[in-house]
């Protein structure tokens, strides 16, 4: 039922509940308002699983959420152990997971990170992204860790293998802090 960007995106900043009082499954994602774009992906990723999505807002957040047994079980055991999950995806679906898990735990800035107390997903990841010649330094910040992306080849790499809004919306001001221009673009080699 879950597909892989929802389940990287719900892995990264997703939330499940069953309220006892109404005996109803919860499964939602929040994010702040300037990251408008994911939620709005969030909601097209429930309603192409047919279902119907409370979509609201409050404070400086928005909130994509619906009720599914079976998708909050799915995400239950998902959570588990994401690195299983993540490993019987094919490779196609491994870069749509890459790309939802970005869009709730990475940032740029003159490089990619995506941030997790889980090291396990991380090593998954960084395996996978060896394949697409993109080789990802895991280090310990504090009591997580960070998968970073530094080499502007590779974060060209990132952008054109990974549909993560996030890196697709932002890897040219990346180039730009670099300096680097060819043609019309920016890049460095």
């Amino acid at each position: 039922m879950m597909g892989p960007y929802l389940g990287g995106l719900l892995y990264g900043d997703g939330t499940s509940n069953y309220g006892k009082k109404n005996k109803a499954y919860a499964v939602w994602i929040d994010q702040h308002q300037r990251n408008l774009l994911i939620v709005e992906r969030a909601k097209i990723e429930f309603q192409k699983l047919g279902l119907n999505v409370h979509y609201y807002s409050y404070s400086n957040k928005i909130r994509a959420m619906v009720y599914s047994k079976q998708l909050f079980r799915e995400f239950r055991e998902m959570k588990q152990n994401p690195q299983i999950f993540f490993s019987k995806l094919s490779k196609s679906n491994k870069m749509e997971f890459i790309a939802g898990f970005f869009d709730a735990e990475g940032t740029v800035t003159d490089r990619l990170v995506v941030y997790n107390g889980n090291i396990d997903i991380l090593k998954e990841i960084q395996k996978f992204l060896t394949i697409l010649e993109i080789y990802g330094k895991i280090y310990r910040y504090g009591k997580i860790h960070g998968l970073q992306i530094y080499k502007i080849k590779e974060i060209v790499l990132m952008q054109k293998y990974i549909p993560s809004i996030k890196i697709l919306s932002s890897v040219l001001s990346v180039k730009k802090r670099r300096g680097v221009l060819i043609g019309n673009d920016l890049y460095t080699p």
